[in-house]
């Protein structure tokens, strides 16, 4: 099974995201070994300048980053996926992105803290404790 994790949940564990971080790290643990896991190439410039603050100097936050990245297969964002963000009738434009990019990949499922964002989207997205829940059945 393919899984494309969001960047909501990617931020919880590189910032260590209380009340959120233990969910985030048992679904990301559970799609590692079991999933084929996949984040989108925004997911990880957002990461990066995001967490640009949390790390005291710029070339061990890259080292950090390029080794957490590693473990993931990236979505490239291409035009047809930022068309099809453009045209869709999801509200927030960053989530269509990042839908328009698991579909792309035929990913099963979008595991993200923001499920309702989602509704619309062609890939069924949720959360990180429906993700845990699922993969223990």
């Amino acid at each position: 099974m393919r899984v494309l994790v969001d960047t909501n949940v990617v931020l919880d564990l590189i910032n260590t995201r209380q009340p959120f971080f233990d969910d985030s790290y048992e679904a990301v643990r559970l799609a590692l070994d079991k999933c084929s896991p996949y984040v989108s190439a925004t997911t990880v410039t957002d990461s990066v300048y995001i967490t640009r603050k949390a790390f005291s100097d710029s070339s061990d936050q890259k080292k950090a980053l390029e080794n957490f990245f590693s473990q993931f297969k990236i979505c490239s964002v291409k035009k047809a996926q930022l068309k099809k963000a453009f045209s869709s009738s999801m509200p927030d434009f960053e989530d269509a992105v990042q839908a328009f990019c698991a579909k792309s990949r035929r990913v099963s499922y979008i595991i993200t803290r923001n499920v309702k964002d989602y509704n619309l989207s062609p890939v069924k997205a949720v959360a990180p404790s429906d993700f845990i829940a699922l993969m223990k059945k």
